[in-house]
């Protein structure tokens, strides 16, 4: 598992190589978001690790392209990089190990092979954070998952309710938007106020 990692922080850079320890295969430390571009178009990382503060100093153009489907690898932002990226890569990798098969939810079919999403007869091409977040709804199918749940499993971090709600809220409506899901005649996802989501055929009580 290769793990690109960009700090902003001081010191940081230095301090990852011991936080790490065997977590992570192989990984490759930067400090700008010229060296993350350089570094995926020689050899595209499994996981993006980005510190927050970082977010600040990257260009629209850079922001935009990251909803691009296939453009970039699964994205983690964490607050503290020295001590949540390993926190972050093993959620990662437990995400990964648990996505070995495929998922079949009424006419919602979803290629963990080739990380895409077919609804009827159409494919669809998730960016990698939605799709990690239908496939975490669909590893727990029919059951309601909180919006701090589906973010420690998608983001591997913690988070105010407040903060998670909004954040996966904004995500399942592009997924819906994507996948053509009209929440009144195609309600796949399905929104449980006060609890969270749940993923289940459109004909399932």
């Amino acid at each position: 598992m290769h793990i690109l990692i960009l700090v902003a922080v001081a010191g940081a850079r230095e301090k990852m190589p011991a936080a790490l320890g065997d977590v992570a295969d192989r990984y490759t430390i930067v400090t700008t978001w010229a060296e993350v571009l350089a570094a995926l178009k020689a050899d595209r990382p499994d996981l993006l690790i980005v510190e927050r503060t970082a977010l600040a100093q990257v260009e629209l153009a850079v922001l935009s392209d990251l909803e691009k489907p296939g453009r970039w690898p699964p994205l983690l932002l964490v607050d503290a990089p020295v001590k949540d990226a390993r926190e972050g890569i093993a959620a990662t990798r437990r995400l990964t190990q648990a996505a070995h098969r495929d998922y079949q939810i009424g006419e919602l079919y979803i290629d963990t092979r080739k990380k895409r999403v077919r609804l009827g007869e159409r494919w669809v091409t998730l960016p990698p954070i939605q799709y990690h977040l239908l496939l975490a709804l669909a590893q727990r199918s029919g059951e309601v998952v909180g919006s701090r749940e589906l973010l420690q499993a998608v983001w591997g971090y913690d988070a105010r309710e407040h903060e998670a709600r909004e954040l996966i809220k904004v995500h399942i409506r592009q997924i819906r938007r994507r996948l053509g899901l009209d929440p009144e005649k195609y309600p796949y996802i399905r929104s449980v106020r006060g609890f969270g989501y749940m993923l289940a055929p459109p004909d399932e009580e």
